[in-house]
């Protein structure tokens, strides 16, 4: 298996010959993050630069292709994301979007997942690292994963919450030469599609940055007779684990991210009600010898 810059290496490390696990983060440099300006003036209303602001801002997204870590086909599972800080009590919508030269297709979202604000995380002590010193606190699970575009392009991102006092704000990685040009744009209050740093249009933001939206993808690299296609439910979980497989589950292990082992089971049913909130990666072994593998999201 070969080792990607761009992944959360003790993910993929766990998985089956056949399968790579990874959370793309290749557009941000941990040592150029910054969480925006925010103004000084209450309420607060603008400032934030991927948060809703006065602009009436309804979008920001990120491309994800061959030149930041898609490397061939697979399915997007879900997104990770910071937030540094939110307010208000509305809903955000992370998605993801195929890629229309150069420009995501908006009005028709390959997946989506609503989120009501209160439940977005903005607590330090839930951040969890990757292994190029970026940061996530909140993990959105697609309900049903999406397959790669055949032309190896997506964007990922966030539909803003638009009712007064509505605040989600994230972080920035800037500089990043040629992002903000090509990778990273936003849908404006009257619908067109801006680049970040497209040269162009007037209100274009000429900031060549990225957002710190970090989409998590299995990578398909082949047929393996030793695998078995498996699922859990509920995902996020609670208390209870349920492993769904075509046949009889055998063993399953529970590891979290720093590669350490948290629970186990002998039943296709696993008790999690103990461990943190957080991503955890399951792999299950059936009566035959079959290994399938996944993560899922205890709350």
């Amino acid at each position: 298996m070969k080792k990607l810059l761009l992944s959360l290496s003790v993910f993929a490390a766990t998985f089956a010959a056949n399968a790579q696990m990874d959370t793309l983060s290749g557009h941000c440099s941990s040592s150029t993050l910054f969480s925006g300006l925010l103004d000084d003036v209450m309420p607060i209303d603008s400032g934030f630069i991927v948060g809703n602001n006065m602009y009436g801002d309804k979008a920001k997204m990120q491309l994800f292709d061959a030149t930041h870590g898609v490397t061939g086909g697979g399915t997007i599972n879900a997104i990770a994301i910071p937030c540094i800080f939110k307010a208000g009590a509305g809903n955000m919508t992370f998605a993801i979007w195929a890629d229309n030269a150069g420009q995501p297709n908006y009005a028709a979202p390959l997946a989506s997942k609503v989120v009501a604000l209160t439940a977005i995380d903005t607590a330090l002590a839930s951040t969890m690292g990757l292994a190029d010193g970026n940061f996530f606190n909140n993990v959105i699970t697609f309900t049903t994963p999406v397959a790669i575009p055949a032309n190896g392009k997506f964007w990922a991102g966030f539909i803003l919450p638009t009712g007064a006092g509505n605040i989600f704000a994230t972080a920035l990685s800037t500089p990043f030469a040629g992002d903000g040009a090509t990778h990273t744009g936003e849908i404006q209050g009257d619908d067109a599609f801006v680049l970040f740093d497209d040269q162009v249009s007037p209100n274009s933001w000429g900031l060549d940055a990225a957002i710190t939206v970090f989409p998590i993808v299995d990578f398909t690299l082949g047929l393996n007779e030793n695998e078995i296609t498996s699922s859990v439910y509920p995902n996020p979980a609670n208390a209870e684990l349920n492993i769904k497989t075509t046949e009889e589950v055998a063993s399953v292990v529970i590891t979290a991210a720093d590669g350490k082992v948290v629970a186990t089971s002998n039943s296709s049913n696993i008790n999690v009600a103990e461990l943190n909130a957080g991503m955890y990666i399951y792999q299950v072994t059936t009566i035959s010898g079959k290994v399938g593998t996944g993560n899922f999201v205890k709350n």
